[in-house]
């Protein structure tokens, strides 16, 4: 009988201890959101902790308006396709899975997405999106660019605020380097 009290105690004190740890990554759950921690694949890209701290505070706040979900340190998936932010210091966003990707919005834009940029010649925050007949909402405003990488016969379409198609692009391949977002709400692929 007191082998079985010393191993019920045995066994208690390794439960516990097992406990401990997971109500700790509990709590850095907690702490960070209740996002997954990105932080070695933010380190990997070279950046500091306070710049670290400024892209998850942006991701942030685009969560709050897409209700997407964070894939990445600078990546969020959408409904219907991705948002990637750019990294502090740099004007073009990139996928850190792919480290080895070339930079570049055409390399970016991959055939048969239409890409939107937040600032003008495909720099800034980049939404790639493939989903026709979808609304993707545009949060930005001021210039910024958009690539319509699809098969000639497939237009991009931009609506204002109510809904109502404001213009319709040329079919892929085109390209607007300066583009107006201001009066943009929407934007369909095709």
């Amino acid at each position: 009988m007191r082998i079985r009290r010393v191993l019920t105690a045995l066994f208690m004190a390794v439960l516990a201890l097992v406990a401990v740890p997971s109500a700790a990554g509990a709590a850095v759950g907690a702490a960070n959101g209740g996002h997954a921690d990105f932080s070695a694949q933010a380190r990997s890209a070279g950046l500091s902790g306070p710049q670290m701290k400024s892209l998850q505070d942006r991701v942030d706040g685009y969560l709050a308006k897409t209700h997407g979900s964070q894939i990445g340190a600078n990546k969020i998936a959408l409904d219907n396709g991705v948002l990637l932010l750019t990294l502090p210091g740099e004007q073009r966003a990139r996928d850190l899975a792919l480290p080895n990707a070339p930079r570049g919005a055409a390399a970016n834009c991959a055939y048969t997405y239409v890409c939107a940029y937040s600032g003008p010649d495909f720099t800034g925050d980049e939404m790639i999106l493939f989903t026709c007949n979808h609304l993707n909402r545009i949060y930005w405003n001021g210039t910024g660019s958009w690539i319509n990488n699809q098969r000639s016969t497939l237009y991009a379409r931009f609506y204002d605020s109510n809904g109502n198609l404001g213009w319709t692009s040329p079919g892929g391949y085109s390209e607007d380097r300066h583009a107006p977002w201001g009066w943009v709400w929407w934007l369909s692929p095709c």
